[in-house]
């Protein structure tokens, strides 16, 4: 499974940026997203950005990941708060998967 990471753009570069996240501060490659500007955020693997994002969808992602590392340490959790966004909603399948294009 590939998990994105979230990282906040301190300095952007051409093809690079410096950023910031939960696993401290890393040069991420920025040649898939174009010219990124700092304070964006940042969806990141392995090292480069996948996917520019708001500040709350970083949120939303950093608390999953919270989820899965207290479920990972076997600790306790506010799981409804690690996964806010798929509480009391049925997840969708992406239009390309869905048989009816609905």
């Amino acid at each position: 499974m590939c998990m994105g990471i979230p990282m906040q753009v301190l300095e952007a570069h051409e093809n690079s940026a410096i950023c910031t996240g939960r696993n401290g501060t890393q040069l991420i490659n920025t040649m898939l997203l174009g010219q990124v500007e700092v304070g964006q955020w940042l969806l990141t693997f392995l090292d480069a950005g996948r996917e520019v994002i708001d500040a709350e969808r970083a949120a939303l992602v950093n608390a999953a990941l919270d989820g899965l590392q207290a479920m990972a340490d076997g600790g306790e959790a506010d799981w409804d708060s690690c996964f806010a966004d798929l509480v009391n909603r049925e997840p969708t399948l992406p239009d390309f998967l869905r048989k009816d294009g609905a």
